[in-house]
């Protein structure tokens, strides 16, 4: 059965993750970034590959050793970054095309999406290309600028979105964070450059043949005079524009007299004119009906054809507008461009296919161990996000009432004092390293204390924790703090693999994990 799965339906889930960060409800969900893996790869250069699979879930878990929870001002949604540049075409904004193919790059086709953002960080839409033609001058201005619609002297016709200021933590090589609403803090925003029912645009659908403009010697006539009387009247017919010395702005021709070599025109002439060097054009003239006003346009001719249109005068308040083509040919036809409802820019997240969602975590804010919950002469290679886990033994999600901002998911145990184990080595109770009881992977120590990862089976107190690499073997006093949640509890929604990270006193991670909806 046909259906449609529209980009909104993507923007509409990223938004409503990143609200649940912002409204911190009790049944809001709960995300956090969490960082594991230190024990090395096979091959350090190499990591191992990563498949969607509920022992890989359950591996992702047991790797983790701590993470952070996500804020408000930790996650926004994104869009693929688009940097203007010279000599690229880009899409151009229209209303019946799918906004899929609107906003992806066709190498075949050599154009790029219908959105870039400049070397000023300004986030712009692109409303006419001039007929596909190459962006050669890079946009300026804002929506100060004639609402915000910027003509450049390529043809061009952009529309001033958003800015993005240098410290906006989203910004990357790849991604543009894109707000959804005017009312947005720090994105250079205003209602001033939102205008219901903006025309901007209109394409010819059919170029048309035999169509002309003529520069005609007209007798003189004077003020408040209808009819004209030319020349000729060869390539001239009704409706097309007149202009000149002593006509009206906006006149047309109301009808031709071809025998007597006259013409009716719509408004009566505003002064004398005509006569010796006074000569009048007459051109192919665009009408736009619909419900809005304002708009005015004019035509390209090439060759006979009618090769472009481009709107003079932008109108407001158009719902629905056709576009016509009256000159001395036949066979072209336009079409008008329509807005979003209430207009470009009033919802950019929306409007550009904003169906990511970034969340950037500064791991080590506080301190490296973020107050001693994070091991700092250690490293990862696995990095992701997760939703609604359970805290240890309990089998209800958190909430955000109840979450801690950091959590620590090793498992420590206090032993007798003794030698240091090899940092990231597999430990054991039982008869033998490959006949244990008990194992897993130490992380961190201290002179009576060792963190654990990798946890399988129960540790015996009052038992040898032996080192498999190191053969040091200490016995274990007691339990002193279990993992923070429950392994395999929530949702792991993004895990990632990756060269080892170091981590060391005094520096910290910025982790940012895009989730696509």
């Amino acid at each position: 059965m046909p259906a449609i799965n529209t980009k909104t339906t993507g923007y509409q889930n990223a938004k409503l993750w990143r609200d649940a960060q912002y409204n911190s409800g009790e049944s809001d969900p709960v995300l956090y970034v969490y960082i594991g893996n230190h024990p090395p790869y096979a091959n350090e250069l190499s990591p191992d590959s990563i498949v969607d699979t509920i022992d890989t879930a359950k591996d992702v878990w047991d790797n983790i050793y701590a993470a952070k929870k996500a804020t408000a001002n930790d996650v926004e949604l994104v869009i693929p970054r688009v940097t203007w540049t010279a000599n690229n075409r880009y899409q151009q904004y229209d209303d019946t095309i799918d906004i899929n193919t609107l906003l992806t790059a066709n190498s075949a086709a050599g154009i790029q999406p219908m959105y870039v953002i400049t070397s000023d960080r300004n986030v712009y839409k692109c409303m006419s290309n001039n007929v596909t033609a190459n962006s050669t001058v890079e946009p300026s201005g804002d929506y100060t600028t004639s609402n915000g619609n910027i003509a450049t002297a390529d043809g061009y016709l952009w529309k001033y979105m958003y800015n993005v200021k240098p410290s906006n933590k989203f910004l990357t090589t790849d991604w543009i964070p894109t707000p959804y609403t005017t009312s947005q803090l720090d994105y250079g925003t205003s209602t001033t450059g939102v205008v219901d029912g903006e025309l901007t645009t209109i394409v010819v659908t059919d170029a048309g043949t035999g169509y002309y403009n003529s520069i005609v010697t007209v007798s003189a006539f004077a003020n408040s005079c209808t009819v004209l009387t030319l020349a000729n009247t060869t390539n001239i017919s009704a409706n097309m524009a007149v202009t000149g010395t002593g006509i009206f702005t906006g006149t047309h021709i109301s009808s031709v007299d071809t025998p007597n070599n006259q013409i009716t025109i719509s408004t009566a002439t505003t002064a004398n004119g005509g006569g010796t060097g006074n000569n009048i054009t007459i051109s192919t003239r665009v009408y736009i009906d619909g419900d809005g006003s304002g708009a005015e346009a004019s035509s390209t001719l090439s060759s006979g054809n009618v090769a472009n249109v481009t709107i003079t005068v932008i109108g407001t308040g158009y719902s629905r507008a056709n576009a016509f083509i009256y000159g001395s040919g036949t066979g072209a036809t336009a079409r008008a461009i329509l807005s979003p409802k209430y207009g470009h820019a009033k919802n950019p997240a929306k409007e550009l296919g904003a169906s990511n969602l970034m969340t950037a975590i500064r791991i080590g804010e506080i301190d490296t161990t973020e107050g001693g919950i994070i091991p700092a002469n250690t490293s990862f290679r696995q990095f992701g996000i997760m939703s609604n886990p359970h805290k240890y033994g309990n089998t209800l999600p958190v909430t955000h009432s109840t979450a801690n901002s950091v959590i620590s998911q090793t498992t420590d145990f206090s032993l007798v004092a003794g030698s240091s184990y090899t940092l990231d080595e597999y430990v054991y109770q039982g008869v033998s390293a490959n006949n244990a009881t008990f194992y897993a992977n130490v992380i961190d120590q201290t002179s009576n204390q060792v963190r654990l990862t990798k946890v399988n089976g129960t540790v015996t107190v009052g038992l040898p924790l032996v080192g498999a690499t190191s053969g040091v073997s200490r016995t274990v006093i007691s339990t002193v703090n279990r993992p923070e949640f429950q392994p395999y509890s929530g949702e792991i929604l993004y895990a990632e693999n990756a060269i080892k990270t170091d981590r060391e006193q005094g520096q910290a991670e910025n982790i940012k994990l895009v989730i696509k909806f």
